[in-house]
């Protein structure tokens, strides 16, 4: 939500909202699965919760930060807000993908398997818009 108060381009303020209710949904989910297994239960299997088939050994990689910084001639603000947010992407796939794992349960490997190809999809949307605006200055 601070990233789409501090982006000026339209573009960019969409993306990152539409970014932060994607995250209020996965808190509730994860917050819905909490809630069960505190209870005593176990997870839940959620309807409609197609996980994609994806490598749970696959990491997401960051652009190299240097590298990027020595490109970096416009809008430094709005593009700090993209690495951060990459590198926060980065780090929930790998949450989201060790649980996958780790879980005996297939409910709750469903549901991390599916946080974990959102965040990857977060991931990709967060690169082209970090790639375009140091190679072009603009959103996609």
């Amino acid at each position: 939500m601070e990233a789409a108060e501090e982006t000026l381009d339209s573009k960019g303020k969409a993306m990152f909202l539409s970014l932060a209710t994607d995250e209020e949904r996965h808190a509730e989910m994860v917050q819905r699965q909490l809630r069960e297994i505190e209870g005593g239960g176990t997870y839940v299997l959620m309807s409609g919760l197609d996980a994609p088939d994806i490598d749970l050994d696959a990491k997401l990689f960051p652009p190299e930060r240097q590298q990027v910084e020595a490109r970096i001639g416009r809008n430094p603000n709005e593009l700090d807000a993209l690495h951060v947010a990459l590198e926060n992407e980065i780090r929930s796939y790998d949450l989201y993908r060790a649980a996958a794992k780790e879980t005996e349960s297939e409910a709750g490997r469903r549901m991390y398997r599916w946080l974990a190809g959102a965040e990857m999809t977060h991931f990709d949307l967060l690169m082209s818009n970090y790639e375009s605006l140091v190679a072009m200055g603009g959103w996609v």
